[in-house]
């Protein structure tokens, strides 16, 4: 258990890191980082590892679980990055024009 939660620390300030210097990494609202960390890390990295079987044993139940788990996952985090880099820096991200706070 404090393993999970640490890997989900250290994946979700790594995301913030990341997110700051790769902007695209936030499409969708974090929903395409977390397909590709479910791909990545479900789909390819654990099954090599023999942590888990092949995902062709898997039942589909498992897919849906993890991919839905992933995507609000780094939903929340998104958002949590923004509200708090809203209020420390009193600025949009970079990429948002500053005329688009005058709406």
């Amino acid at each position: 258990m404090v393993t999970h939660i640490i890997f989900s620390l250290v994946f979700a300030i790594g995301y913030c890191i990341v997110a700051e210097r790769f902007p695209k990494v936030k499409m969708w609202q974090g929903l395409m980082a977390g397909i590709i960390s479910t791909i990545a890390v479900h789909g390819i990295s654990f099954p090599l590892l023999g942590l888990t079987p092949p995902l062709s044993q898997l039942p589909v139940d498992e897919y849906i679980s993890e991919i839905l788990g992933h995507l609000f996952w780094f939903w929340s985090i998104e958002l949590i990055r923004r509200d708090l880099r809203n209020r420390i820096t009193h600025e949009p991200d970079a990429e948002v024009p500053i005329t688009a706070m005058s709406r």
